[in-house]
């Protein structure tokens, strides 16, 4: 729906018309003055530019360069009068201009030093963002992980893991317990499509799929195996329609069992902390503060999907437009990214571009919710916030990589974005200090799981800037690559 104001001063009438996607439209009528006035500046602009024979450019008299360059006159003329009329309406409506850079339009109807001009603007404005009725956000209240001596103990094991060796198995077919790097194509396209390849799994009914547990039980080293890969039957209705059954070959490489190294000050060491007790006492301050994140970060997924429900307002075409080319070039520039669109298709291909598009209109519109917020609020964002650096292996293993960066990395592009990614966190927190907690609400039918809630806020977190697109083959493995870069591995699905 447009919205139209008019305008009124001793140089120009006009009316100013709102359309969507943040589209502002002048119709303008302007006194003999601007014309008269751009007309003057037309001849002397040209007047500069060309010669005549017996005089020095710039000082040919006016008559004479008008009968010799009426188009040249002609053309400076307009966007003379169009320049100096788009400045006097700017000072009366002050409509701001999507960026410094931004596309005026403009078209001439008529103009003539005896009646002035008529003429027409076009170009994108900043959009105009609703106010935040604080008192009606609710949010449902979020279990915070209890950190007891058993998650210590399990992370403690995740530490050990990532620093074990691997002995080599090749005497028997795989059994419960092993650990195994496996390659997964799905065969069901021409040629496959590669889904993993060097993934190491745990060997486990906890750990893995029920598809992939049934066929890697019993396998030798060398060989294939065809099968399907689906949801298990205990997961919910959209983790099914998210991992729909595929046809894939899966062939064992390797069958492993790590030696696990001991919890000691050596391995103290290499995490950053001076001792093994120090290690334990700093690990369980982090798995402390990483829980009270994730309940942050639940509560401010849940004031996202808020805002984005109860507050939508146009924007302007080109700045998504913008967004979603950053986008793209970020993912294709991504070697293990761009592989995963190398072998997907065309049907996948599309719908991952759909998914960037709609990730990118998200983000854009939080950005300027989330703005408003800050300056309707007066909310203090310094730029020293934005500037963290993890200064041990343990602070690495439970921070946010996304928004780490050091000095030596700083880059314009990455201030702006954790500056951006600053803006949106204060924005959230402010809002969530003002909700009402109230009792979760009882889940609907074919809602997501726990395990799946908690993958999807975890990929949400990951890297806001980022889309990702899974094959529905796994959730998580570790590459089998070098042996200190090597995690253990959780669940596929």
């Amino acid at each position: 729906m447009t919205k139209q104001k008019e305008f009124k001063s001793d140089t120009v009438t006009f009316t100013v018309e709102r359309k969507p996607e943040c589209l502002v439209e002048y119709r303008v009528k302007s006194t003999p003055e601007i014309v008269k006035k751009a007309r003057r500046e037309a001849i002397k602009s040209v007047s500069k530019e060309v010669s005549l024979p017996g005089f020095r450019k710039g000082r040919a008299p006016d008559h004479l360069i008008v009968k010799k360059f009426p188009k040249p006159i002609e053309e400076q003329w307009q966007k003379a009068i169009a320049d100096e009329t788009f400045r006097e309406c700017q000072k009366i409506a002050h409509t701001p201009l999507l960026s410094n850079d931004a596309q005026i339009s403009f078209k001439i109807e008529k103009h003539s030093l005896e009646e002035g001009a008529e003429m027409t603007y076009t170009f994108e404005t900043e959009p105009e963002v609703p106010e935040i009725d604080l008192s009606s956000i609710e949010l449902e209240e979020v279990k915070r992980e209890v950190v007891d001596a058993k998650k210590i103990e399990s992370t403690l094991t995740d530490i050990q893991m990532f620093f074990s060796d691997w002995g080599k198995v090749s005497d028997r077919p795989v059994k419960e317990g092993d650990y195994v790097v496996v390659d997964v194509d799905i065969i069901e396209t021409t040629p496959p499509q590669k889904a993993l390849q060097n993934a190491r799994f745990e060997v486990s009914k906890k750990k893995m799929a029920k598809w992939m547990h049934d066929l890697v039980i019993g396998m030798n080293i060398g060989e294939s195996k065809e099968g399907v890969s689906q949801a298990d039957d205990d997961a919910s209705e959209e983790e099914k329609q998210k991992t729909p059954p595929k046809k894939v070959r899966m062939v064992l490489r390797s069958i492993e069992q790590p030696k696990l190294p001991p919890i000691d000050d050596a391995l103290a060491q290499k995490m950053g902390a001076k001792s093994a007790d120090d290690m334990k006492e700093k690990l369980e301050k982090l798995l402390n503060k990483q829980a009270d994140e994730h309940v942050k970060r639940a509560y401010r997924e849940q004031i996202n999907a808020f805002l984005l429900e109860k507050y939508p307002f146009e924007l302007p075409r080109t700045l998504l437009h913008k967004e979603t080319q950053f986008r793209i070039k970020q993912l294709v520039s991504d070697p293990a990214s761009q592989k995963k669109l190398m072998a997907m298709s065309e049907e996948e291909r599309k719908k991952t571009a759909e998914d960037v598009q709609s990730q990118g209109e998200r983000a854009v519109r939080l950005f300027y919710l989330s703005r408003k917020i800050i300056q309707d609020q007066k909310i203090q964002v310094s730029p020293s916030e934005v500037h963290q650096e993890v200064k041990t292996p343990l602070e690495a293993m439970f921070s946010d990589q996304s928004d780490l960066y050091t000095a030596k990395e700083q880059s314009q592009e990455q201030k702006a974005i954790a500056m951006s990614r600053l803006v949106l966190t204060k924005a959230e927190d402010f809002l969530i200090s003002k909700a009402k907690i109230v009792p979760p609400k009882p889940k609907k039918k074919g809602a997501p799981s726990k395990k799946v809630a908690e993958k999807e806020d975890t990929e949400k977190t990951e890297q806001k800037e980022s889309p990702k697109k899974g094959t529905g083959a796994k959730k998580k493995a570790a590459p089998a690559k070098k042996e200190k870069q090597k995690k253990k591995s959780t669940k596929s699905s």
